[in-house]
C-alpha cells in the first residue's frame, strides 16, 4: 500500500514537472518570435510574402474599448487598446492574481515603414474575445503600461502595494494579509491597460498584399498577424528569465518524481 502511494506521489511530481516544462517550451517559442521581430523589422517589403514592418502608427479610426480605467475617459486616438481586470482570489497556496475580464479593442490604422505607409488589418488578429491580450501569442505588449485599483486599499495592503511587496511579482504577492469571505479577498480588483496611440512605434508581422489603395498587412492561417510594442529586447530578457525559472522548477519536480519512484521500487 505504501509502495502504491509512493508511486502515485511520484506520478504527480512527474505530471506537474511535465506541465511546467511544457510551459517553458511555450515561452521559448515566444522568446524566439520576439527575436525574429526585432531582427526583421527593417527588411524591404515585398507583396505576397510574410513581411515584418516597423514604424510610427497613424490612426484613421480610433479603437473604442468597452471599458476604460478610472484615470481615462477613453477619448484617445488609439490604434489598439488592450486592457484586463485582475482579481485576487484565495487558492490552495495562498492567494493569486487572475484575469477576470479582458479585451483587445482595435481601430483602423497604418504604419509608416521607411517611405511606405502600410495599412494594418488588425481585425485579422487571432485572438478570442475572452483571451487576455497580455498573454496572447499574437501580441507582444510587455507589462501593462498603466494600472489603477478599482476600490480602496486597506492600511496593510496599501503599505505592501507602495513598497512593491504585494505586486504580482512581489515577495509576498501570494501571502496577502486579509480575511477571505465567500471566496473573495480584501484586495480590490485592478484595471491594467496598454494603449497604442497615434505616433507610437510598433512592429507588425503578417502577409503583405498590394491593393488599389496601397499596401495592406493582414493575418492568414499560414501567417498569423503579430503586433509588438515597447522595447523588444527588454521583453526578450524578461521571457528568458521566466524560461530559466520554469526550467529549473520543472527539472526539480521531474527529479523528485524519479527519485520517489526509484525509492518506491527498491
Amino acid at each position: 500500500m505504501v509502495q502504491v502511494f509512493a508511486l502515485v506521489v511520484a506520478g504527480a511530481f512527474l505530471l506537474f514537472g511535465g506541465i511546467v516544462l511544457s510551459r517553458a517550451g511555450e515561452l521559448d517559442d515566444r522568446e524566439e518570435t520576439i527575436g525574429e521581430l526585432a531582427s526583421a523589422a527593417n527588411e524591404r517589403i515585398e507583396p505576397g510574402d510574410e513581411t515584418t514592418i516597423s514604424g510610427r502608427v497613424r490612426v484613421s479610426d480610433p479603437a473604442t474599448p468597452t471599458r476604460t480605467g478610472p484615470d481615462s475617459d477613453g477619448n484617445e486616438s488609439a490604434a489598439l487598446w488592450a486592457w484586463r481586470v485582475r482579481r485576487k482570489r484565495p487558492s490552495a497556496n495562498g492567494s493569486q492574481w487572475r484575469t477576470a475580464e479582458a479585451e483587445l479593442a482595435v481601430g483602423e490604422f497604418a504604419v509608416d515603414h521607411s517611405w511606405d505607409r502600410v495599412r494594418v488589418d488588425a481585425a485579422t488578429l487571432a485572438l478570442d474575445a475572452d483571451d487576455d491580450p497580455f498573454d496572447s501569442s499574437a501580441l507582444f505588449l510587455g507589462d501593462p503600461a498603466t494600472e489603477s485599483y478599482l476600490g480602496d486599499l486597506g492600511p496593510i495592503n496599501r503599505f505592501l502595494e507602495r513598497t512593491g511587496l504585494a505586486d504580482e511579482d512581489g515577495l509576498v504577492s501570494d501571502l496577502e494579509f486579509n480575511v477571505s469571505v465567500g471566496g473573495k479577498t480584501t484586495m480590490p480588483d485592478k484595471y491594467q491597460a496598454t494603449v497604442v496611440r497615434d505616433g507610437d512605434e510598433v512592429v507588425v508581422r503578417g502577409e503583405l498584399t498590394e491593393t488599389a489603395d496601397g499596401y495592406v498587412l493582414r493575418g492568414t492561417e499560414e501567417t498569423p498577424l503579430v503586433i509588438a510594442t515597447g522595447t523588444l529586447e527588454t521583453q526578450r530578457e524578461q521571457v528568458r528569465s521566466e524560461i530559466r525559472v520554469q526550467q529549473a522548477a520543472g527539472g526539480i519536480l521531474v527529479g523528485l518524481g524519479l527519485l520517489v519512484a526509484v525509492l518506491a521500487v527498491l
